[in-house]
């Protein structure tokens, strides 16, 4: 037990004679302008984080206009935001931001879109940090009831 406890006393020491000779080796080269010992502490990002999001649609088509979808999400701020609208409707939307982690994105979907059930998929991207994506829990219902 006492021969560990020196061993680990020797090995200690030995470390901080290696890091002594390490910054005194870097320092005696900053002073001849020959080589410089840059020590950086690790950079570890988090993945974004999305708190919400929501749409709501304003629907003209029957009076032969169109309808326009306004996606709504609330995650970290400074992001990339797109939002997709799935089945084959839109990849990759652009949304902006209009304050401080509030995202919003609009798309017009044709007058001759209808008769189906539809799914909003939103995703914020950190260029180091990744991508997280969020589904909207309420699908996007665009039926066109027949003029009268």
């Amino acid at each position: 037990m006492l021969f560990r406890k020196g061993e680990d006393e020797m090995k200690e020491s030995g470390r901080r004679v290696a890091v002594a000779l390490l910054l005194a080796g870097g320092l005696s080269g900053c002073s001849h302008n020959k080589a410089v010992l840059e020590l950086h502490p690790a950079v570890v990002y988090e993945r974004p984080r999305i708190e919400s999001i929501s749409h709501s649609v304003h629907d003209e088509r029957a009076a032969g206009g169109a309808a326009i979808v306004t996606v709504v999400m609330v995650a970290d701020p400074r992001l990339t935001a797109t939002f997709d609208i799935y089945p084959g409707v839109a990849d990759n939307v652009t949304m902006r931001e209009i304050e401080a982690g509030r995202y919003i994105g609009e798309l017009t979907i044709p007058p001759d879109r209808s008769g189906n059930t539809y799914t909003i998929t939103g995703r914020v991207r950190h260029a180091k940090a990744g991508e997280t994506v969020i589904r909207d829990p309420e699908p996007l219902i665009m039926y066109l009831e027949p003029a009268d």
